[in-house]
């Protein structure tokens, strides 16, 4: 199909900052380079005509230098210089990590974007700027970018959001502290202390855990629980997109959902995706899992699950390693000029290579496969074949490495 007079958005992952990589990061005078992480695929990136990632990042400042609790996330401004200069033109910041440095590490993080000129939607300063639609125009197409969040780790953080303050985050739900929800009696205890000494008390089990060799993070499904199908924030919901079609030729919306190494969507993720298709969305992008999971191109929407996570640091220690979390997406959209839809969809597969020094460099497959030896490029392709039957529902038993994959349009 002929994409010459098409734009070409591109969609990316998780773009994180682990400890492994904060560490690495840092050169002996103090200051951090994380240039190297997009080294690779900056090529990728001008190629395409506007690049949008999940910023899963908070940049609160350097008062505690960075050593932040157990994964509650902060990064250096720095971070989100090599971003944009790698050529990400866009991030959507409503995900479960930020609220991570509270209210007011929300707000710094939207005013480290501003003025490193990064778009953003998703996380907010008001209520004034929550209710704005924010469009992007590339060649004459309005493009209007969505972005929600199933929580904000408020059981972690202690910061829960409620109807006078929930301005501050794209919500798909209530949120609640869940450890006054549970009937486990490490949950009923859990309510009598406040979220400073939960946080500690769990550091110090994972910790053991960790001594003893035990995973503490598996992969879950996401499940359906009470008030999820029908709450106000649906409602808004459905007011912003009707809004945003009013005022757009195309809709998107970022979804950070999901249970996390999980290779399948569970049941809140399909109900959620639905629900943004039946009203009309045409392009839905999942976020969260920090693994790839299934796409689809239908007439009506483009939808993917989950695109991985671009930059994780493998060696961190929430890792799952069987569902294969090295690996993530570009979703490339292509959309005609004079039509103003999407006429072909593409995705690209994308690696990380973490060094002895826990730096972490993103590659495309086919850049990766030339540098490696013939048993290490069997085991390459043995992984892409994997993702790519993942991704498509297909049960190839080899694909070739290559640059980009169409993803079929269903029922075209």
């Amino acid at each position: 199909m002929d994409s010459e007079n098409c734009i070409k958005l591109s969609f990316l992952g998780d773009v994180t900052c682990d400890r492994p990589l904060l560490n690495a990061s840092k050169n002996k005078s103090g200051k951090y380079d994380f240039l190297p992480v997009f080294s690779e695929v900056k090529s990728i990136f001008r190629n395409s005509d506007y690049v949008i990632a999940n910023f899963e990042n908070v940049c609160a400042g350097s008062r505690n230098g960075y050593k932040n609790e157990y994964l509650l996330y902060n990064c250096p401004d720095q971070f989100v210089k090599d971003m944009k200069s790698s050529g990400i033109d866009f991030v959507t910041t409503a995900n479960n990590h930020c609220l991570d440095q509270g209210i007011e590490g929300l707000k710094r993080t939207i005013r480290v974007l501003d003025s490193n000129s990064v778009e953003h939607t998703g996380t907010y300063f008001d209520q004034k700027s929550r209710d704005a639609c924010k469009i992007v125009l590339i060649n004459d197409i309005k493009i209007a970018i969505l972005s929600y969040t199933y929580g904000t780790n408020e059981s972690n953080t202690g910061v829960i959001l409620n109807q006078d303050t929930d301005y501050y985050v794209g919500l798909l739900r209530e949120q609640k502290d869940a450890a006054k929800d549970s009937k486990k009696i490490s949950k009923k205890l859990a309510r009598y202390l406040n979220a400073s000494q939960r946080r500690k008390i769990s550091r110090l089990v994972n910790r053991a855990k960790l001594r003893l060799g035990i995973s503490y993070f598996k992969p879950y499904t996401d499940k359906i629980q009470d008030q999820d199908t029908a709450n106000r924030y649906l409602d808004q919901i459905e007011k912003d997109i009707i809004k945003a079609k009013s005022l757009s030729d195309v809709v998107v919306a970022c979804l950070h959902i999901g249970g996390q190494f999980n290779e399948e969507p569970g049941d809140y993720s399909k109900f959620i995706v639905d629900f943004f298709v039946k009203k009309g969305v045409d392009i839905i992008v999942g976020n969260h899992p920090h693994v790839i999971q299934k796409a689809y191109n239908i007439d009506s929407a483009v939808v993917a699950y989950s695109l991985g996570g671009f930059n994780l640091s493998i060696s961190a220690d929430y890792i799952v390693h069987e569902p294969l979390p090295e690996y993530s997406l570009i979703l490339n959209v292509y959309i005609d000029e004079a039509s103003k839809r999407y006429q072909k969809v593409t995705f690209s597969i994308l690696k990380i290579v973490e060094d002895d020094s826990h730096m972490c460099i993103v590659y495309p497959v086919d850049k990766l496969v030339n540098e490696l030896s013939d048993q290490e490029i069997l085991k390459l392709n043995d992984d892409i074949t994997k993702i790519y039957n993942r991704v498509t529902g297909k049960n190839l038993s080899k694909i070739l490495i290559q640059n980009e994959y169409e993803l079929e349009c269903e029922n075209c």
